[in-house]
């Protein structure tokens, strides 16, 4: 096995089957790679569905989506680590595109680019400007790069421990910072995603304000919160800030 996809879901049943039914079209020999859906527990659709496409469904009461991911990466057979959200689809040749950045034996690490498939201007150019921001970081030697479509080599990944369960935002960054310690991290412009905008459509300037002072608080404290809300659990701005005071060490 070369190359474990993982996703973890909750509550995700209008987006999983499109996410995994693009992952079932890839150019890409099916024997070479396998599916695993890591859920928290849905209680909606998630896990009957997922349970037509994926080779593994794990269920598990404990929420997080750095939790997910782990508990995925444990049942994993493949050399490479496929961490894909629920509410992105793969571009045909995603797979493909990952392959080849791991035969050089230097990569541990790399992204993807996740466009915008919805949203008005606003809630796209978010999602552009994050992406040119990772472009920006990486030619200083800084690697953070999204959850959203990134991969990474399994002995480098349990090397460093995988994703902080601690952190309920910026895991993904804390990863990718951290991995590249280890080894080469990569943009590959060629491997694209397209996700959804639907956290940004409510809420629009508070959450693109909290994650910009999570991701500056990081960056120069090492701290996160440790709780992140479900999007359908926001019923005001409020309610993301709430939960800045736990955060951890």
């Amino acid at each position: 096995m070369e190359l474990s996809i993982i996703i973890p879901t909750y509550q995700e049943e209008d987006y999983i089957e499109k996410c995994l039914g693009s992952i079932a079209k890839q150019n890409y020999n099916k024997k070479d790679y396998e599916v695993i859906v890591s859920d928290a527990n849905s209680t909606d659709r998630t896990v009957e569905i997922a349970r037509k496409y994926a080779d593994n469904v794990l269920v598990d009461d404990r929420k997080g989506i750095a939790y997910g991911r782990n508990a995925g990466s444990r049942i994993a057979k493949g050399e490479i680590f496929v961490f894909v959200d629920a509410d992105a689809t793969l571009n045909p040749n995603f797979l493909e595109q990952c392959h080849k950045a791991f035969i050089n034996p230097d990569v541990v690490g790399l992204t993807g680019i996740a466009k915008p498939s919805d949203g008005g201007f606003f809630q796209r150019f978010v999602y552009i400007g994050t992406y040119a921001l990772v472009r920006i970081f990486h030619l200083f030697g800084i690697s953070l790069f999204p959850g959203i479509c990134v991969a990474y080599r399994r002995e480098a990944f349990v090397k460093i421990g995988g994703f902080r369960e601690d952190f309920g935002i910026v895991e993904d960054l804390d990863l990718s910072k951290r991995i590249s310690r280890v080894g080469v991290c990569l943009i590959n412009k060629k491997a694209l995603a397209f996700v959804s905008t639907r956290r940004l459509k409510r809420n629009l300037l508070s959450t693109v304000i909290f994650h910009i002072y999570c991701d500056v608080k990081y960056l120069f404290t090492g701290k996160a919160p440790a709780v992140y809300p479900k999007f359908e659990d926001l019923h005001s701005g409020l309610d993301l800030w709430k939960q800045l005071h736990n955060t951890t060490k």
